[in-house]
Formats: structure tokens, C-alpha cells, sequence
């Protein structure tokens, strides 16, 4: 029994009648029913043993409702010990935090920490606000609290390889800047280390790297100018609080491996989770790879598939696993957000922006870093969050870090290596005529590259192949962005073919329906040759038909094709077209996959990403395009039926139903990879894979890669282009190069 009982420090008594007592706190109430209990409130101050409690109400109730009614409260924690260590207010903020004054108190005025500051920031303001709670800051303590104006400064990596060398803890505190940053705190070999933080940071400061890099210097440029004495004030008051948690609850700290960031313009604090990296330099295993893994393919039931794509895991499932990556200061995409906000219940897009720290030599460069986008889609608001959270980290696995396993060799010396051209399909004219422009454009879908020097030595990825079961090759630099022989032109990397999922064997279904979509496109368009329409209502999809009356509505009609090739997976085209004027507004979105109902829903929702571009009107009531890249806006100000006739479904050929598609599809992803493999293997194709999961994201990605099938960007090549349309007798004859499709697919 307690000696002095007392309320909590946190619970305030009211009496509210001869038999009833209200404890309330900021965060709760307690309701207290009984004669004894307003009789009790006020003698239980920590004053009174429970002799002289007893003693002062025995003639009023019994000594055993006394009893019960005290040992109910220290049951359930209404009432503590008597303790009279801290002020009132610090003992109820313990409270909150389930921590007792005794414990506090001790824990904290026993504490050994030292302050140090980086940068231009002075630590005096924070020692005398920890010496206010008990705390004397010393020299050589166990806890160390570095002040800095800069998570970057080059000092910090001392600090923190001190750290691991002497297991002591440390913690960052930004109280300077509009946004103040608190923690995290660094425990060795229990939280990412400083260069784990580092890694994130540099990655989201693009225009920071861009800078240090023209100015031959590596320091960080000091964006944190905002200091007044009410800023800094606030800053230290929240370091110091959190300061003497992390002390008194070292346990249970919140800011263990995790930075709170707080903005003083919208008074918006967010959590930010710092990972620690398998692969960091200090604190992981970092080190090249030594040798390839082949791809061993594993069972995956499925559990979602009615959007999007077969999943192992359901969308909230997947986004609550991943969400920690959305951040901008230790997160991989920088900013997550609804490319706008209707109400009709159909269309959801989502957009992030992500690091892509890739060579920025040009200012051109940097622009187009700064702009790289990822989206998303979906027909409920979670997939197209999950769509756009999986694009992101799908490009920022891509990304050479230097660490990949590769092979440096020439073409003629590697006996499995693929010729880049195979898989990128430029035509001799289209190399020709490259050689004679000045200075290529190299930042746009057009790209043309240099020719293949087939003697150069280089570095070569190993890729997997799933029908040969053997290594196969090719440049890193394709497979890669930003590779160090991105300057010589000779193939860059794109994202063709490249998926994240919650399982490799996700990803690979995602990156080989993706490859299917492009061929199948490319082969559709650039031949012009019109296919037939779909029987949408025959796929018995109401979100299809509801997507259909609010297009209708916009003023809109919408229409499937079929593109479906020798590949034989179901593939789509859904189109449409704004009515009743002579800007026809044509948009359209495409898609893949072995369930034909997944593949025309994905082209619906694919062709939704682009409605936000037309929500603008200007005052003679003509579209303001909200788009970036003028091809796009030049093919809807110009593009109509008339003049593109391929966009409109053959009238001779027999509309395509459901039923009209085979079953694909099986119940486990693994045996979906197998299938894909084996209809590449009866293409005469190679299917191959490279697994760029990064052990420090999680979220599996793979980049498949089957050479010969077509990017539906402008690529003549010989090959499939030209023959599949006559195998399949949609020509009689193929294609001159002089005759395709002189629009290139913009997308």
C-alpha cells in the first residue's frame, strides 16, 4: 500500500455531488461514484499516512470501504506515491510520459551528457535550459548533444565515427531555420548512423550538390538564416524537452532513429524515419558486390488483384509497410501528393517527387532532376497512392550507386554479352543522322545515342535469364541511371520494363507486362493499322461504365481497342476524345497483362492521368493545357480521328469480348513469371532480369529486359516493328521506315 498516497500529478479532483468525484486530465476523465470518494479528495495531498487518512473520515464511512476504495485507485493508478521531487508541472509531465517522480528525478540529475556545437550556432542557451531540469552538461559524458545549423556540416562525420568506435550515443539538434529539426538520436549498432542520414540528405538536396559542385566543394551551403530570440527560444525549449526524455526514458525514446521536424510558418511538426542502411560505408557492410545471384523464383499466392495489377499484399498493406519512404529528409521521395482533388469518386492520381542524384553537369541537367516526377493511378484513392509510391522507388532502385556487381570487359571479350542495340533498336538512319546533329538532345524520349564501339571496355551487369537459366550481359550503363559512362552516349538507361512489388516475383510480372504494352503499342502505332474495337460492358466492370457516363459528362466519348500481338497477352488501348470541337483533346492509356479485365482497367486508369491537363479553360473558352512537354500539347491541339485513323477501331473486325481472351492468370505470381517466360520462349525471345532491390528501401524492384521487343519510343530497328503486323496479317507487306508513323508516342 502507499505510504502517502496522492492523485497522479496529471489528474485534477473535482467533486461534483456528496457521491461523486471527476478526475480529469488533458487527455481522459475518470468517474468516481461513492460517498467515500468526495470525503477522500482532500486528504489525498501526499501529506497524510493512511492512519491519519482513516483517522480524519472514521465517522463518516467504514475503515473498509476506506481500504477499497484506496486500494481501487492504486489499482487502477488514480493515486501515487506522495513524492515531492519535482515541481508540480514537471511531475505531471513525467506523468504523461508513465514515468514516476522518484525515477525522473534521479535519472535525470545523475545524467552525464555533453553539449558541443557545430556551426554557427552557440550551445550556451541549451545548457542553461538542461541545467533548469537537474542536468549539468560536462565534459566526456555518456550521452553526447551536437547543436549544428546543419545536418551536413563535415564535422558531424567525426562525431560520428567516434561514436561507433566508443558505443556512445548521440543526438542532432537543429534549433535554428524556420524549420526545426530534432534528432534523431544515434545509437550504435541499434540505429542508422550519421552517414546513413547523410546518404538521404545529399540524395534530396539536388540544388545543393548542383552548387557545391560548381564551386568545387563539398561543404553545404547554410539555408537555416532565420534566428530571432522567440525562433531560437522555441527551439531549444523543444530540444531540451526532448533531451531530458530520451534521458529519463532512454528505453522507449521516440527520437531513436527517427528526426521531428517542426515548421514555425504552419506550426506542422512531421516524424521522419531514418533507415539504417545495410550497405552504408561506416556503419554497414559496404563493399562491390563480388559476384552475381541467379534469380530463384519463389511461391506467391495471390491476395489483391482486382486493381492494378496481382498482389501478394493488399494496397493499405503495402503503403502502411512503405509509407516511411515519403520524406525530404530521409525519405527516397521527397514529396507525395494528389494531382488534384475531385469529387468524382473515379479518378485518382497521386504524384511524388524524388531524389534522382544522377551527373548534373548543365543547369539543363539539374532542370530535369528537379522535374522528374513519378505518378500514380488507380480506381480507388490507395492503389493510385501505392502506383505512385512504387513508381518513385522503382526509379530511385535504378540509380547506380557504384556498389552493383559488374564486369569490365569490351563486347568481344564477354561471350554472353548482348549488343545494347539489341534491346534499344535505333535504325542505321536514325544512328546516321545522330552523327550529324552538333549536339544531340539527350534529355528528351527521342534520344538517339552514339554508335557502339564493340572494342570499348566497359562495365556489363549480369542479368538472369528466366528461359535459359544462365547469365546473360549488358552495358551498365543501361541498365543504370547516372552510370559514369553516361557521357559517352553509346545507350542510356530508361525505365522500360522496370517495376517495384512486394515480391521479386511481383515485379517481374509488372516489368514483362510493361514490356508487352510497349511492344504491342509500338508495333500498333507506328503502323497505323486500326484494330478492333473491345466490348467494354462485356468485362462486366462497373467502375468502366461509371467512367464512361462522367466522360460522357465532361463532354467526352471513350472507346477500347484491341492490340493484343503474337505475344498473345492481353493488351489495350482505351481512347478518347473531347466532342462537338475542333481541338479534339485525344488522349489515351495503354496496357498489359495475362488477366485481360486487369490490363483494360490499368488503361483506363492510365488514360485518367491526363484529365487534370485539361481542367484550365482560358476566357474564349479553350483549353489551358496543365502540362509540361509540348509534344503532348501539340498532339492534343492537332491530333483528330480524321488525320489519325488508327485511333478509330476497324469496322470490318468483329468487336473482342471477355471471353475472346484465355486464362492467363493462375492463383500464385510464381507460376505467372513461368508462364511469361515460357511465351517468351515460344517468341523465340530471352527473357532476362535484373534484380535492383535495395536492401536499405525493402520494396522489391526488377528491370526485365527482353531483347527484340520493341519500346514504343521512336526506334526503327528491323525486327518485330515491321514483321509481326504482316505475320499476323493486319499488312500484306511491311512497313519502309520513310512510311511509319512520322508522331513519335510522346509518353
Amino acid at each position: 500500500m502507499i505510504a502517502r498516497p496522492k492523485f497522479r500529478p496529471s489528474l485534477v479532483p473535482a467533486v461534483a455531488g456528496p457521491d461523486l468525484v471527476f478526475l480529469l486530465s488533458e487527455r481522459r476523465y475518470v468517474i468516481l461514484k461513492g460517498e467515500v470518494y468526495p470525503l477522500l479528495v482532500p486528504l489525498l495531498d501526499g501529506q497524510h499516512t493512511i492512519d491519519e487518512i482513516m483517522a480524519a473520515i472514521d465517522s463518516k464511512v467504514t475503515l473498509q470501504r476506506v481500504l477499497y476504495a484506496l486500494h481501487m485507485m492504486a489499482e487502477k493508478g488514480h493515486i501515487v506515491e506522495g513524492d515531492e521531487l519535482l515541481s508540480p508541472g514537471e511531475a505531471a509531465f513525467w506523468d504523461y510520459q508513465r514515468l514516476g517522480e522518484s525515477t525522473a528525478s534521479q535519472r535525470l540529475h545523475t545524467a552525464r551528457i555533453t553539449v558541443q556545437a557545430v556551426g554557427e550556432v552557440n550551445a550556451s542557451l541549451l545548457i542553461a535550459g538542461l541545467a533548469e531540469l537537474g542536468m549539468q552538461p560536462g565534459d566526456d559524458g555518456d550521452f553526447l548533444i551536437v547543436v549544428t545549423d546543419d545536418y551536413l556540416r563535415d564535422e558531424l562525420a567525426a562525431i560520428n565515427a567516434q561514436s561507433l568506435d566508443t558505443g556512445r550515443p548521440w543526438m542532432l539538434v537543429k534549433p535554428v531555420g524556420m524549420v526545426l529539426w530534432l534528432g534523431p538520436i544515434f545509437r550504435p549498432n541499434q540505429t542508422g548512423c550519421w552517414e546513413c542520414l547523410a546518404q538521404r540528405l545529399r540524395a534530396n538536396r539536388q540544388v545543393e550538390r548542383y552548387i557545391a559542385a560548381h564551386h568545387g566543394s563539398d561543404a553545404p551551403l547554410i539555408v537555416s538564416q532565420t534566428v530571432t530570440p522567440n525562433t531560437i527560444q522555441i527551439g531549444i525549449s523543444l530540444a531540451v524537452t526532448e533531451i531530458a526524455h530520451a534521458i529519463a526514458q532512454p528505453e522507449t525514446h521516440h527520437l531513436d532513429g527517427k528526426v521531428i521536424t517542426f515548421d514555425l510558418a504552419s506550426l506542422e511538426s512531421r516524424t521522419h524515419v531514418l533507415v539504417r542502411r545495410p550497405q552504408c560505408p561506416i556503419c554497414g557492410a559496404a563493399h562491390e558486390a563480388s559476384s552475381a545471384e541467379a534469380v530463384v523464383l519463389q511461391s506467391r499466392p495471390k491476395r489483391f488483384t482486382a486493381d492494378g495489377g496481382h498482389w501478394s499484399c493488399t494496397p493499405h498493406e503495402t503503403f502502411q509497410r512503405y509509407q516511411h519512404l515519403i520524406s525530404p529528409v530521409t525519405g527516397v521521395v521527397s514529396w507525395f501528393k494528389p494531382v488534384s482533388r475531385t469529387d468524382n469518386g473515379l479518378t485518382h492520381n497521386y504524384t511524388t517527387g524524388h531524389s534522382f542524384p544522377i551527373t548534373v553537369d548543365r543547369i539543363q541537367d539539374l532542370h530535369v532532376n528537379m522535374r522528374y516526377r513519378s505518378g500514380g493511378k488507380g480506381t480507388t484513392e490507395i492503389q493510385a497512392k501505392v502506383s505512385a509510391l512504387g513508381e518513385a522507388v522503382e526509379r530511385y532502385s535504378g540509380i547506380f550507386w557504384g556498389d552493383e556487381y559488374r564486369i569490365y570487359a569490351s563486347y568481344q571479350e564477354l561471350p554472353d554479352a548482348i549488343h545494347p542495340n539489341a534491346c534499344m533498336l535505333y535504325s542505321e538512319s536514325q544512328l546516321a543522322r545522330r552523327e550529324e546533329r552538333a549536339s544531340p538532345r539527350t534529355d528528351d524520349f527521342q534520344y538517339v545515342p552514339r554508335r557502339f564501339d564493340e572494342k570499348a571496355k566497359l562495365d556489363w551487369s549480369p542479368l538472369w535469364s528466366i528461359t535459359q537459366q544462365k547469365f546473360r550481359y549488358l552495358p551498365t550503363t543501361y541498365c543504370y541511371y547516372g552510370h559514369p559512362d553516361l557521357p559517352h552516349h553509346f545507350a542510356a538507361a530508361d525505365s522500360n520494363g522496370s517495376a517495384a512489388g512486394n515480391s521479386l516475383e511481383e515485379a517481374i510480372l509488372q516489368g514483362f507486362s510493361e514490356l508487352v504494352e510497349r511492344d504491342s503499342v509500338a508495333i500498333w502505332w507506328y503502323n497505323r493499322v486500326q484494330r478492333p474495337a473491345v466490348d467494354i460492358t462485356s468485362f462486366d466492370l462497373p467502375y468502366l461504365e461509371e467512367l464512361i457516363t462522367y466522360y460522357e459528362k465532361l463532354g467526352r466519348d471513350l472507346w477500347a481497342l484491341d492490340l493484343t500481338n503474337d505475344l498473345g497477352v492481353p493488351t489495350f488501348a482505351v481512347v478518347s476524345r473531347q466532342l462537338g470541337r475542333a481541338v479534339e483533346d485525344i488522349i489515351f492509356g495503354f496496357s498489359a497483362h495475362l488477366d485481360p479485365r486487369i490490363a483494360l482497367l490499368r488503361a483506363a486508369t492510365e488514360m485518367n492521368q491526363y484529365l487534370p491537363a485539361f481542367l484550365g479553360k482560358l476566357p474564349d473558352g479553350r483549353t489551358r493545357y496543365w502540362w509540361e512537354r509540348q509534344e503532348a500539347i501539340d498532339w492534343w491541339q492537332t491530333a483528330t480521328l480524321d488525320t489519325q485513323p488508327y485511333l478509330v477501331p476497324d469496322p470490318a473486325l468483329p468487336m473482342k469480348k471477355l471471353s475472346d481472351y484465355p486464362g492467363l492468370a493462375s492463383s500464385d505470381l510464381r507460376d505467372d513469371v513461368l508462364t511469361c517466360a515460357e511465351i517468351t520462349r515460344r517468341c523465340g525471345l530471352d527473357m532476362l532480369v535484373l534484380d535492383q532491390t535495395r536492401p536499405d528501401i525493402g520494396l522489391s524492384v526488377a528491370k526485365v529486359v527482353i531483347p527484340g521487343l520493341r519500346h514504343f519510343w521512336l526506334r526503327l530497328a528491323p525486327g518485330r516493328l515491321y514483321d509481326v503486323p504482316v505475320k499476323l496479317g493486319w499488312r500484306d507487306h511491311p512497313c519502309r521506315e520513310d512510311e511509319l508513323n512520322p508522331i513519335p508516342i510522346f509518353v
